[in-house]
């Protein structure tokens, strides 16, 4: 395949070619989708449907490369992708974070609707993006029944709003789910708020995790919580 003109590769030929079993043709097919840019899309778009996870996966990454609108439905629908350990699912993660802000609209949808799976990683890439525009909707999924949306609804807010989501976020450290209190204690240690003490002192002391990484990682979280005190920079 090295060395072929690329004006004498039509296009189809480098999707087929991205399912192949030798990995540099298929980075080299991705490459040259890639320079083509928007004559291309169409036919990564329908790539996407491909058996195949590795077609799937070379996919994501032109498209978002490219960064032609068209493509952002078929990229965030990959975040329901679960074959090979969600390596796809994980890639359309990363490449809707590098995109930027045209693919918020999209991820609002996802975030708002679909599997649990799909809404938790539309809610950390809208997280990474950021934007002020996104805080009433982060808001409004800190109530969301299922407790991994709020969990991810609380970290994306942190992460937009800053210190301005502690009163927010503290709340929810009253959850009746243990996973989101100790996932809010996180996100406000991330802050530089102490507010998740109590709760971080009750996943190290949880029984049912002793001796496993809750245990370790609460006792980490726990000591940030010293630091910030000592070097008094920890918020309220």
């Amino acid at each position: 395949m090295s060395g072929e003109p690329v004006d004498q590769v039509k296009p189809e030929q480098l999707v087929s070619r991205l399912a192949s079993d030798h990995e540099p043709w298929r980075l080299e097919a991705e490459a040259r989708l890639i320079a083509l840019g928007p004559p291309a899309v169409d036919l990564l778009v329908g790539a996407m449907k491909h058996a195949n996870p590795a077609v799937r996966l070379h996919a994501v990454h032109a498209l978002a490369r490219i960064g032609d609108a068209r493509g952002i439905a078929a990229v965030v629908g990959a975040l329901g992708d679960a074959e090979n350990l969600g390596a796809v699912a994980i890639a359309a993660e990363k490449a809707l974070v590098e995109w930027g802000a045209a693919v918020k609209p999209e991820l609002l949808r996802a975030a708002r609707s679909g599997t649990v799976a799909v809404r938790a990683r539309a809610l950390r890439a809208l997280g990474h993006i950021g934007g002020a525009d996104l805080e009433p909707e982060l808001e409004s999924m800190l109530r969301d029944p299922e407790p991994a949306i709020r969990t991810q609804a609380a970290a994306a807010l942190g992460k937009v709003a800053g210190e301005r989501a502690v009163e927010r976020l503290a709340a929810l450290l009253e959850d009746p789910d243990k996973w989101v209190r100790y996932g809010v204690a996180e996100a406000l240690v991330r802050l530089g708020s102490v507010r998740g003490e109590r709760v971080l002192e009750s996943a190290r002391d949880d029984d049912e995790e002793r001796g496993t990484h809750v245990q370790f990682w609460a006792e980490e979280l726990l000591d940030q919580i010293a630091e910030l005190r000592r070097t008094g920079r920890s918020s309220s």
